[in-house]
């Protein structure tokens, strides 16, 4: 009879173990992270400022004031860009249009000319009007198609417990790796890393802002790109998340001359 309670409550112990601790009931995979990055943080349209600063060891070689606004659907995300300094890139914009499991697209309007040209997109490397900001950074977590996930380990980054996730196709042996925080699935810094396995390329939060809520948003992030000698600093103002963005703002044929701030 004793070794019956014995056994009950060795059972029971392991039971409640099991109960409060959700990683031992069920791991994550890979592609369920990714899509917690995209469900909990780029579920809502928003409107922000981005600043950047660009600099080649201490000297500071471009400085940039645009509006991003990011509009999010199930099979869509698209972004729409529009530059306010320096006053020779005032009124440039650029709109991305990233579909699920397809190419995206690229156009760029010029205000001088008022045209409208589509932008290829065969490098997401390309820097999107010299900002140093690229169409990877926009992608972000979206899945390019083709690509293999894969969860590598868990990591510490900055006291946040994070995940570290390996993204990379078949046929390329350049990767890139995603650390995500599993608090709030924020990206906290991301790594392009070529076949030789050395860092081409690394971006990282180095600041959090807080909403009224509690949660926690990139408010500034440093890239630098080691082999060119370059650092950018990106931070973000004014952000709004969940308002309504116009139609015609993610339409091509509309974006370039549509008055969206009237």
């Amino acid at each position: 009879m004793m070794n019956n309670n014995r056994n009950f409550f060795c059972a029971a112990l392991s039971l409640l173990v099991l109960l409060s601790s959700p990683v031992a009931l069920y791991a994550m995979t890979a592609q369920e992270i990714l899509d917690q990055v995209a469900k909990q943080n780029f579920s809502e349209d928003f409107r922000l400022v981005l600043s950047t600063k660009t600099f080649k060891g201490k000297k500071t070689i471009s400085s940039h004031a645009l509006w991003l606004m990011g509009k999010v659907r199930p099979e869509l995300t698209s972004f729409f860009i529009e530059f306010d300094e320096p006053e020779e890139s005032k009124g440039l914009r650029f709109l991305l249009q990233i579909y699920l499991g397809k190419e995206p697209k690229a156009f760029m309007f010029f205000p001088v000319t008022g045209n409208t040209l589509p932008l290829a997109v065969d490098d997401p490397s390309v820097d999107i009007g010299g900002t140093g900001l690229t169409m990877e950074d926009m992608q972000g977590f979206t899945p390019e198609g083709g690509e293999r996930l894969t969860l590598v380990e868990e990591q510490k980054y900055q006291d946040r417990e994070c995940y570290v996730i390996r993204v990379s196709r078949a046929e390329e042996k350049a990767h890139r790796l995603l650390w995500i925080s599993k608090k709030d699935f924020i990206i906290a810094k991301s790594q392009n890393v070529d076949a030789q396995g050395k860092v081409t390329r690394e971006l990282r939060v180095v600041e959090f802002f807080k909403t009224a809520s509690g949660r926690e948003f990139p408010r500034e992030e440093e890239i630098t790109m080691p082999g060119k000698g370059v650092r950018i600093l990106v931070r973000q103002e004014h952000a709004v998340f969940g308002i309504e963005i116009p139609d015609e703002i993610m339409d091509p044929g509309q974006f370039g001359t549509y008055k969206w701030k009237n």
